[in-house]
Parts: structure tokens; sequence; C-alpha cells
């Protein structure tokens, strides 16, 4: 695992993270709450990729790989779904307010939207993974 490129790598992926959080449209009750999570989530990723790469150069490479794993795993989840579940939620309040005459045509939108961005959280947990994890089967 070459660290020092994931590291890089994680720095681009926070930025964008915090860049998105920091450009929603929130109410005034919860932006301030919601951008503060989302920067600590992010400096705690950062400082775990750090941790790790510092603790492999110490001690044998096959230690830690499944803390290492399920490290990766907790903060996808912690960084993607609530990101997620807030554009859901802004994309659901737009499209209920929206001159749409017939109600049932903002459900099938709000489902299909629904569906469009859990199918995008799935596959780029795959990505995520396979960033950070490597590639090697």
């Amino acid at each position: 695992m070459q660290f020092p490129l994931n590291i890089i790598v994680a720095v681009a992926i926070s930025i964008i993270c915090v860049s998105i959080s920091f450009g929603l449209k929130l109410p005034s009750r919860y932006k301030k709450p919601f951008r503060l999570y989302s920067v600590s989530v992010n400096l705690v990723f950062i400082v775990f990729l750090l941790g790790f790469s510092l603790f492999f150069k110490t001690s044998l490479p096959n230690q830690g790989i499944s803390l290492y794993y399920n490290g990766l795993a907790a903060l996808y989840f912690l960084l993607v779904i609530p990101l997620g579940v807030t554009l859901i939620l802004l994309f659901r309040k737009f499209v209920m307010n929206a001159d749409i005459y017939l109600v049932s045509l903002k459900y099938v939108i709000n489902i299909g939207a629904i569906v469009i961005i859990s199918g995008i959280i799935a596959l780029g947990y795959i990505l995520f993974m396979l960033t950070f994890y490597g590639f090697a089967p």
C-alpha cells in the first residue's frame, strides 16, 4: 500500500466533501452543526490515514489490516451517509415545493432520486474501499 498517495487522495476527497457541505443551502438552524460535523469527520479521516501510514512503517505490514479495513468502512459511512441523506431531504423539499400538478408525480420523482442517490452511495463505497484498501485480489 502506498500511503503517501492515499493521503493526497484523502485530502482531495475531504476538500470535495467539505466544499459540498459548505455549499448546501441548509436552514440556519442546521447549517453550523452540519458544517462542524463535516469538518470534524474529515479531519478524523485524514488523521486515521496518517496514523496508519506511521504505524505500518514501524511494524509488520500484516498487522492491523482488519482494523484498517473496518476503520475505512466506518469513516466512509460517517462521511457520505449524512451528506447523502441531506441531499435527499433538500431535493425532496425542492420537488414538493415545485409547481407540479400531479402529487403522484412528485412522489415518483422523490423515489427515483432516493434510488439514484442510494446507488451512487453504494457504488461510491466500493470505489472508496478499492482506492484506499487496494486493487489487489
